[in-house]
């Protein structure tokens, strides 16, 4: 009789929850899973936000230098540099490398380039890491939920006694809800990582070829450095 009771409280009890309730329940993996959401959410609107134009932007702004340098006019490449300096990276590796273009030899405008180039690649992958070891780590911890989860399943029916698959429902449904949302934590993180790997590594080959076009309407426009 007594079992028979405990089994009936325990099919309400699950019947009664909602998902907020096994969130709450397994809040040693579902809190910590809800934080990284949070994270990663941040910052895939701060990177979103910041790469969204740098691509066209980059590309308006190399035509224009290079347009300017085969006229051999440096001083108006310079202040359309400076003119783009919030907008687009190419303005902080463009901008030191016109500088030398008059007074500098080649090898060191092409060093200098390049240094600008990978300080700039580096930062536009800035905190892009974050959201891969959130997409890589989140379906471990929703896994420790699902285990954790099950042991208190597993426990309770010991506790209780022989009461069957229903007295250990509820554990079960709060391991799930855990597992599911590590899933959905990582699938999303892990498709827009991808996603700003391939934006970033696609500016970081403009900035590069652009550093070439530069260089190049520069010898074109017979500018002495780049001779």
């Amino acid at each position: 009789m007594e079992t028979e009771v405990a089994v009936a409280a325990a099919n309400t009890a699950a019947g009664g929850l909602s998902v907020i309730d096994l969130i709450h329940q397994g809040w040693y993996a579902t809190y910590p899973l809800i934080l990284c959401s949070i994270i990663m959410v941040s910052l895939l609107i701060e990177r979103l936000w910041t790469l969204s134009r740098m691509g066209s932007a980059t590309d308006a702004l190399t035509d224009d230098v290079c347009g300017k340098l085969r006229s051999g006019n440096v001083e108006a490449a310079s202040s359309a540099v400076a003119a783009a300096a919030d907008m687009s990276p190419a303005s902080r590796v463009y901008g030191p490398v016109l500088g030398l273009l008059e007074a500098g030899n080649l090898e060191e405008i092409l060093e200098l380039g390049e240094r600008r180039r990978l300080g700039e690649s580096r930062s536009l992958r800035q905190n892009v890491w974050v959201i891969g070891t959130i997409g890589s780590s989140a379906p471990f911890i929703g896994l420790y939920g699902t285990v954790v989860g099950i042991i208190k399943a597993f426990h309770q029916m010991a506790t209780m006694g022989t009461g069957g698959f229903s007295v250990v429902a509820a554990g079960i449904s709060e391991a799930l809800v855990a597992t599911a949302l590590g899933l959905i934590v990582a699938i999303v993180a892990v498709v827009f990582y991808n996603y700003l790997q391939v934006k970033v590594a696609g500016l970081d080959t403009m900035l590069r070829v652009g550093l070439g076009r530069v260089l190049e309407a520069a010898r074109l426009g017979g500018v002495h450095g780049a001779r």
